[in-house]
């Protein structure tokens, strides 16, 4: 029976040859020597896992080897002229390559899931992620003074103090929370500036003008 007939056609002939080879050795010494005869029982061992792609392909081929490699270490450490420590480091090869056999058999699993679910429903739409917003409830509009818009700042200020003088303070809720932080830096800094300018007049003996008293109110 021909290697082709037990692997998929899908496989490129020349990958399929390169992973025989690299098998092959493990079945040479009970093949006789044999080297077709080793090549086929390599393919006997990867068509048991079903690999229809070049990749599923590698993964089987890594279980195989791994685990004879393993069984190998293990062969030798039985031999009754090692040392303790050389069956301890032969013994720990083993367990090294078995938890390898294991990773790329759960790798084979992955693929081979993913592959028959992709078959049983070739049509389902590929989910798209959701198109995130660029600015948040918070963010302030072309219109809302920012701290790169310092003149925008300075006139947002000065209508807010001229209203609070004339209707009462401003009512929050109709101001964004980008507005009122910049109306409450602002006028903190009238505040400041005021009561510079009322402690040098008072150090030089003037009378603060009506203005800067009405400001200083605030």
């Amino acid at each position: 029976m021909s290697i082709r007939t037990i692997i998929p056609t899908a496989i490129t002939p020349a990958i399929l040859d390169t992973i025989l080879g690299h098998l092959a050795p493990h079945f040479l010494a009970s093949a006789n020597g044999d080297l077709p005869a080793a090549r086929h029982a390599s393919g006997h061992m990867l068509a048991a896992y079903n690999a229809e792609t070049e990749e599923e392909l590698r993964l089987a081929a890594e279980i195989v080897s791994f685990s004879f490699h393993a069984l190998e270490a293990l062969s030798e450490a039985a031999g009754p002229d090692l040392s303790f420590n050389k069956k301890l480091r032969l013994r720990g090869s083993a367990v090294s390559l078995s938890r390898e056999s294991h990773k790329s058999q759960r790798k084979l699993d992955q693929l081979r899931r993913a592959r028959l679910a992709a078959s049983a429903n070739p049509e389902a739409p590929v989910p798209t992620p959701p198109i995130q917003p660029t600015t948040t409830p918070d963010d302030p509009s072309p219109d809302d003074p920012s701290p790169t818009q310092p003149l925008g700042l300075i006139e947002f200020a000065r209508d807010a103090i001229q209203a609070s003088m004339k209707t009462g303070p401003v009512q929050a809720w109709t101001l964004s929370r980008q507005q009122r932080r910049a109306a409450k830096r602002m006028t903190e800094t009238v505040k400041r500036n005021n009561a510079e300018q009322h402690r040098r007049q008072a150090s030089e003996g003037k009378k603060p003008p009506a203005s800067a008293n009405q400001h200083g109110a605030l």
